[in-house]
Formats: structure tokens, C-alpha cells, sequence
């Protein structure tokens, strides 16, 4: 959700205390709104009150459905499903914040093409600002890990990319998730405790 926030110009998002976080939750989510952010606060000890906000929206809004999707897929026991999540963070700082944009949302754009240095225009009012993705020196080598991820799976039908971990198929319990940055890395079943409790509530 980092990218809409940021799109919306919800500078409000980015610079949240425990206290707003809380009242601008129990607006969104109601009740629920307490146990949900005692579970984040648990998994991401080290998160901003700005952080946890952004990954509980993002979960309702589209982890939630991409897992979801995947475990329905797997069910068909039909082609085997490889599950990602894009970790590499930009180090674009939103306006008007001291937050980073971090791995938002259309930013992994660029780094399926490999063409991380072709962003297109800077903010015209600023054109000194750094452009979506950001200027950290690791995303070219995201931007191969990433791109030859997607071509030798459109080639052979199992992603993958020379000096990263092989990708296993997702599969039930076990949800091996390929973390996609400058070097990958595999999990099992990523923010576990999180989705655990998101099924709990439904």
C-alpha cells in the first residue's frame, strides 16, 4: 500500500504515532483493529508504527488475495504455483516524511524488464528528486535476479537465476516463498503467525 499512500499524498501514513496508528485502525478495521496490531507488533519487533500500518493495509489489500489465489491454485494439483515476494526496497524518500517508499508497489516493474535505468521522468517540480525506485546501487543486480527469474520460467516453466537459491514449487503447509532482491533468499510460509491470525478473524 505504500505506493497509493504515497500516490494519495497521505503524508499522514508515513509519519503515524502508536496513538494514531491505533485510532485511524479501529476506523478501518473496527474491533479487530487491537489483536491485529499486537500480532504485527510481535512479527515486526523492529517496525514503525508508519511500517506496521503499511503492511497491514497491504496485507488486506492484496497478500491476503495473492495467497489466496496461489492456494487455490495449488489445490487443482494441475501446474505447480512459485510464489514471490519483491523485497527490494527503494530508497525514495516520500515527500514531506522521513519514510522511505521501501518495496511498494509497481516498483517491481523495472526490475522484471531489467531496465531499472530507463525510470523515465523525474518529479517535474523536482527534478533532483530520485524517481520511484529510488538510486541504491543493489538494484541492478535485482533487476538480473529478477528479469532472468521471469524469462527461464517463460523458457523452461521453473523460474530461476544463476547464483540464487533454486525456487520450489509453493505447496501446502509448507509455502516456500522466493524473497526477490539482490540476493534471494527462500521461506517457508513468510509472515506465518500474520496469516494465521488474518484466517482466524475470517
Amino acid at each position: 500500500m505504500a505506493f497509493f499512500l504515497f500516490e494519495r499524498k497521505d503524508t499522514d501514513a508515513f509519519t503515524l504515532t502508536d496513538e494514531r496508528l491505533q485510532t485511524r485502525l479501529m476506523k478501518e478495521l473496527g474491533p479487530n483493529a487491537e489483536k491485529i496490531v499486537a500480532i504485527y507488533r510481535k512479527s515486526r519487533p523492529n517496525a514503525s508504527p508508519a511500517d506496521l500500518y503499511v503492511a497491514i493495509t497491504t496485507a488486506r489489500a492484496m497478500w491476503l488475495g495473492s495467497i489466496e489465489i496461489a492456494e487455490k491454485k495449488f489445490a487443482q494439483n494441475a501446474a505447480p504455483v512459485y510464489m514471490y515476494l519483491f523485497t527490494h526496497e527503494s530508497n525514495l524518500v516520500v515527500p514531506g516524511t522521513n519514510h522511505r517508499l521501501g518495496a511498494a508497489h509497481a516498483t517491481e516493474i523495472w526490475y522484471k524488464f531489467n531496465n531499472v535505468d530507463l525510470e523515465g521522468p523525474k518529479d517535474p517540480k523536482d527534478p533532483s528528486r530520485p524517481g520511484l525506485i529510488g538510486t541504491d546501487p543493489e538494484r541492478e543486480k535485482t533487476a538480473l535476479n529478477m528479469s532472468e527469474m521471469w524469462t527461464t520460467f517463460a523458457r523452461t516453466g521453473h523460474p530461476g537465476a544463476k547464483g540464487q537459491p533454486s525456487w520450489p514449487a509453493y505447496t501446502l503447509p509448507k509455502r516456500s516463498t522466493m524473497l526477490i532482491d539482490a540476493q534471494c533468499k527462500v521461506e517457508n510460509d513468510p509472515f506465518g503467525q500474520e496469516l494465521a491470525m488474518w484466517d482466524s478473524l475470517t
